[in-house]
């Protein structure tokens, strides 16, 4: 019993090292066994993901700023070309997203996270009524596209992003002409269930 337990810790850290211990990877290890700090770090990291899908879907920019200000480094890494370096231009892009479409929902689909790393997938629902996106005049098009952020943490906060959209699918529902056929195919077909 000793050796399994050693072995046990002797991986979570190992695994914390390389890049954190993932959710699954932790439930092969009986919670009693779990270093107590990778435990904690995994579950703090969760609840920064759940804490960003509250901030994203903040509507005061004074309440985003302080949840900001709790949960995004200070020294924020932004690699959304299409959103301003650091934490200004991430609460910049989230008070202009909402100009452009009011009614904006962030919707979160899956969040995990490791003692590194935060993972988010979700789905974005809007109505451009406010102004142009992505240049594109506002008609009243309503939106609806999928996206997924991976975070770096440091210092307990959110410290580097990275992420990926389904851009085709809202630039169909923008009325962008054009677009390659398998495209617009694919953005006609409803999105998968979460089941």
């Amino acid at each position: 019993m000793r050796v399994r337990k050693s072995i046990a810790i002797a991986v979570a850290l190992g695994t914390l090292l390389v890049g954190g211990v993932s959710v699954e990877a932790q439930a092969d290890i009986p919670h009693s066994q779990q270093p107590p700090h990778v435990s904690s770090l995994v579950e703090h990291n969760t609840e920064l993901g759940r804490e960003f899908v509250v901030l994203e879907n903040e509507h005061d920019d004074t309440r985003r700023q302080q949840l900001a200000d709790s949960i995004v480094s200070p020294a924020y890494i932004q690699h959304n070309a299409i959103v301003a370096p650091g934490r200004a231009g991430l609460l910049a892009f989230f008070h202009g997203i909402r100009t452009v479409m009011p009614d904006v929902k962030f919707t979160a689909r899956d969040i995990f996270a490791t003692g590194s790393r935060v993972v988010s997938r979700f789905t974005i629902t809007g109505t451009v009524t406010g102004g142009p996106f992505l240049d594109i005049p506002p008609s009243g098009q309503k939106l609806e596209w999928d996206g997924i952020d991976v975070w770096t943490v440091r210092d307990g906060q959110l410290y580097e992003h990275w992420d990926q959209f389904d851009w085709p699918r809202a630039l169909i529902q923008l009325g962008v002409q054009g677009l390659p056929q398998p495209f617009v195919q694919a953005a006609g077909r409803p999105p998968t269930p979460i089941r």
